[in-house]
């Protein structure tokens, strides 16, 4: 009889169990969606405007709920407009991935790193200076992080750790030193000429890119190739001959 009535109760409470489980799922599930759009139309206002031109009540509005919802989701509208920024960087994101399991000489997948970070940092300059250098800058990982859960996509095969590692660091000084690291393993580039390149190259960019944002869509290519000539030579300058690099 005792194990009937247990086994009643105990059933019982694992169908009200499962009922709680699927009903915040559903919550969940619905939570996520309503980010996602509120993601995708701030990503496309940002297509289109600044973002100082967008509003927390024009957004909700689009989005077919109230401001509070969006409060909900987001601890605020710059911090919204961080995460939807972050899909900017999708393509390149997936362009390095690609580099980086090419197999190419470790030179070669530096130098092009930065030419596809440039390719799109001076195609939008306002939305990459934000985010590497200015304003958003210290919810850079926790936006990119929001991001990637909502929107994820298939990084580095081969570089998995390395690749993550890198993409969720704001810092563009320690980005680049990571990269630089993989050359001085190589022994194609010394410490301390590593340590350089990984403080003057991103500053190269981050001048070029902050004058990018006053100028017309020719000015920006002119900038973008300047910066990718400057990059280049500063750091073929300090990279040791292949006859040499295994006697160091």
């Amino acid at each position: 009889m005792f194990d009937r009535t247990f086994l009643g109760v105990f059933g019982t409470w694992r169908k009200l169990l499962q009922k709680e489980i699927g009903w915040r799922m559903a919550v969940y599930n619905k939570g996520n969606e309503t980010k996602k759009r509120f993601v995708m139309l701030t990503y496309n206002k940002l297509c289109e405007k600044k973002a100082s031109e967008l509003t927390v009540r024009d957004l909700a509005r689009e989005n077919g709920c109230s401001a509070a919802a969006l409060y909900r989701h987001f601890e605020s509208l710059e911090y919204l407009i961080a995460v939807a920024s972050v899909r900017f960087l999708d393509e390149y994101m997936r362009g390095y991935a690609g580099l980086l399991d090419s197999d190419r000489d470790y030179l070669d997948i530096y130098i092009e790193g930065w030419e596809l970070f440039n390719h799109y940092a001076f195609a939008r300059p306002d939305i990459y200076y934000r985010l590497f250098w200015g304003t958003d800058k210290g919810v850079f990982g926790a936006a990119f992080q929001d991001y990637f859960e909502l929107f994820p996509f298939k990084g580095s095969e081969k570089y998995t750790a390395y690749y993550y590692t890198l993409l969720f660091n704001e810092n563009m000084q320690e980005r680049d030193l990571m990269a630089l690291r993989r050359l001085e393993n190589a022994r194609r580039i010394s410490s301390e000429d590593a340590l350089f390149c990984s403080y003057t190259n991103p500053l190269i960019a981050k001048g070029l890119i902050m004058t990018a944002m006053d100028l017309d869509q020719k000015g920006r290519e002119e900038q973008e190739k300047l910066c990718n000539r400057l990059i280049r030579q500063n750091t073929v300058k300090v990279i040791l001959p292949l006859d040499s690099a295994g006697t160091q």
